[in-house]
């Protein structure tokens, strides 16, 4: 939730501030990073924890196949159907 938020503030002071401080280049770019960070971060806490349990080592792996699928360009249903059918496979042959 705080990265969530962080984000949004992030997102938001940048449109707020745009128009009344004149931000240098490299300033505008360190905003735009710093909130593409918060939700690569937040991605990979989903990926590895459900709640505060590691979430096993077959989502991992679901979510590491998707990532080469969408690296490759395939469309994001192919890519979200792939990382579910890969998941699903590995839990039931009895990855946890």
């Amino acid at each position: 939730m705080i990265l969530a938020l962080g984000t949004y503030g992030i997102r938001y002071s940048g449109f707020y501030l745009a128009n009344q401080i004149v931000f240098k280049e490299y300033q505008r770019q360190i905003l735009s990073d710093s909130a593409c960070v918060l939700l690569f971060t937040l991605a990979v806490l989903s990926t590895l924890f459900t709640e505060s349990q590691f979430s096993g080592i077959s989502k991992i792996i679901g979510v590491s196949v998707s990532l080469l699928f969408a690296w490759k360009k395939y469309s994001l249903t192919v890519v979200i159907l792939i990382a579910i059918s890969i998941t699903a496979a590995l839990r039931a042959i009895g990855l946890p």
